[in-house]
């Protein structure tokens, strides 16, 4: 299953602003370099050209992060790219902790010593992600506040 990044509508605004503006500016310096009469430089139709595509990928790759649960592991993708590179095994999740509108898992990559990682989904999809997770481990304890172990549900 599939969950998109949350980020706060003012900063996908500016993801595509910055996309788009970037894909402008690629557009300009190629046609300056083709030869279409626009006041710029050669020199800044080639910054153009050589920086928007750049730009264009960061802020498109950004705007498409998101998580993934498969079968055995918890994945964070930018793009078409695994970042955890497969190390969140949802077999190793630990504890899930919501608090203060932040979802947090720690989990065991190595060692003893737990990892813990803040879930940045949309806090609509916590309940959803978390019965997800407990459904493949249900070992997994779940509490509604770090402050308040006593309110522990498994």
């Amino acid at each position: 299953m599939r969950f998109q990044a949350y980020f706060t509508p003012l900063i996908k605004i500016i993801l595509y602003i910055m996309a788009t503006i970037s894909f402008i500016g690629l557009i300009v310096g190629i046609l300056v370099l083709a030869g279409v009469r626009i006041e710029l430089s050669l020199g800044q139709a080639t910054l153009l050209v050589s920086i928007c595509p750049i730009c264009t990928i960061i802020a498109l790759l950004f705007a498409t992060l998101h998580y993934k649960v498969d079968s055995t592991n918890l994945r964070l993708y930018i793009g078409f790219i695994d970042l955890f590179g497969g190390k969140v095994r949802i077999d190793k999740i630990l504890n899930i902790v919501i608090d203060k509108n932040i979802m947090y898992i720690s989990y065991l990559y190595k060692g003893m010593d737990p990892i813990i990682a803040a879930i940045a989904i949309s806090p609509k999809r916590y309940n959803e992600m978390k019965d997800l997770l407990i459904a493949r481990n249900p070992n997994i304890v779940f509490y509604e506040n770090e402050n308040d172990f006593g309110n522990c549900k498994q």
